[in-house]
């Protein structure tokens, strides 16, 4: 039977831990309480009042280490505002469970390592210390070698990357809000894992997906990446046999970069007011299907991805003709590899995109395209779902201002540059 304690604040939180025994739950008063701390057993730790308890750490250890197998800890504020390498919660114990926590970090916020079976939900983690470059800050929950976790309901903000899994499989990363930081969610070495309903806005990139395989990207929305030249709404790098679907993804520089990936599906998805709606680089034996690429600057660009299914795709910067009204064009859509040929191989000519020379150029090279990347069956007109998602795209005119400023930019350099060589 489970023992309840209830403790007064300002008692030293260790010695109520130590003094527990497995199974017990200990439920904090109101008030403030030292680490850092360490829980080796199997104890419940629980705030009396949600916030109302704060665990405060000005040491270089963790604030919390949670050692024990089937610890849950719950409704805790935990302050650790200090810039140093051990995270703020380290978890090496078994079947844990965090819930409604309010973390305040200069580490990372979560940790765990090597400890599988489980949950994170509800819990609210963010950047405290000022000044800090992205680059040298901490992840917000941090998987290594940990499987089968559950990471449900938390709000992450302005760390390194919001969600990070390494060699950790089969794991459910569902409802959460990731925003301000590198890579919203970031999978590498993984396998199984489910994307699911998270909404990514003002990362850098919303999803990485990288060196993993079996990998589920469902229903998710993301918006806003693009204030670095490597934004992506979703990226696949050496992505295989990943599901890619019905995700919204809108007003980012680029919204779905595929490279060195295979056998991957992406169908269903809105992809509405990007720089660049799809960029399929080097990839082969994907199915591309049921898309709608819709208020883009360019609806794709692809180089040496010849050998994908893509069919069945809106492209509102292609004008299709339907002979026999199926709603499909009669003839295909072939993706011109020119710019991304050319930019592979001088990368500043990237300045010229969508440029009136550029374009000039490009319609030069489309002699021979049996070799290009083509949806064989483009559609006539988006899907409901397709435009309704566009028009609820919050980002539409920044983006289309964006694409004009740079396009008046690119032609002026351009003609700029003709007017020297002459």
């Amino acid at each position: 039977m489970q023992n309840h304690q209830k403790h007064q604040e300002h008692k030293e939180l260790q010695a109520l831990l130590d003094a527990a025994k497995p199974g017990d739950s200990l439920i904090l008063k109101e008030g403030v309480y030292e680490g850092p701390v360490v829980i080796d057993k199997r104890i419940v730790l629980r705030a009396d009042k949600p916030g109302g308890v704060i665990l405060r750490n000005n040491s270089s250890r963790p604030a919390l280490s949670i050692q024990g197998d089937g610890v849950e800890v719950e409704g805790l504020s935990i302050q650790d505002i200090s810039v140093k390498e051990n995270a703020t919660v380290l978890v090496s114990g078994q079947r844990v469970i965090l819930a409604g926590l309010h973390i305040l970090t200069g580490a990372d916020g979560i940790a765990i390592r090597d400890a599988h079976d489980g949950t994170i939900k509800d819990t609210v983690i963010q950047w405290a210390p000022k000044g800090v470059r992205q680059a040298n800050k901490g992840n917000g929950i941090d998987l290594y070698n940990a499987h089968r976790w559950t990471l449900t309901g938390n709000e992450i903000t302005d760390v390194h990357d919001g969600i990070y899994m390494e060699n950790s499989d089969d794991a459910l990363v569902s409802g959460n809000v990731l925003r301000l930081s590198r890579y919203g969610v970031h999978c590498m070495y993984t396998k199984g894992t489910v994307i699911e309903n998270n909404e990514g806005d003002r990362n850098v990139t919303g999803a990485m997906v990288m060196t993993a395989r079996q990998v589920s990207v469902v229903g998710n929305t993301f918006t806003k990446q693009s204030e670095n030249v490597n934004s992506q709404g979703i990226l696949l790098y050496d992505a295989h046999e990943t599901s890619v679907k019905d995700n919204r993804v809108d007003g980012n520089r680029v919204g779905l970069y595929i490279e060195q990936s295979t056998l991957n599906k992406v169908a269903g998805n809105s992809v509405s007011y990007n720089f660049i709606g799809l960029q399929l680089l080097e990839s082969d034996d994907n199915e591309i299907t049921g898309n709608g690429f819709v208020g883009n600057v360019a609806d794709a660009q692809a180089r040496g991805s010849r050998s994908n299914s893509i069919s069945g795709n809106y492209w509102d910067g292609f004008q299709g003709i339907d002979a026999d009204g199926d709603g499909s064009s009669d003839i295909s859509y072939a993706i011109n590899p020119f710019f991304q040929g050319l930019t592979q191989k001088r990368p500043p000519f990237q300045l010229f995109f969508q440029s009136p020379g550029m374009v000039f150029l490009e319609g030069l090279y489309g002699g021979d395209s049996s070799g290009w990347a083509r949806d064989s069956a483009p559609l006539m007109a988006p899907s409901p779902e397709s435009l309704q998602s566009a028009e609820r795209s919050e980002g539409d005119a920044a983006s289309a201002l964006l694409g004009l400023a740079l396009l008046g930019c690119a032609s002026l350099l351009f003609f700029g540059m003709r007017r020297v060589v002459q």
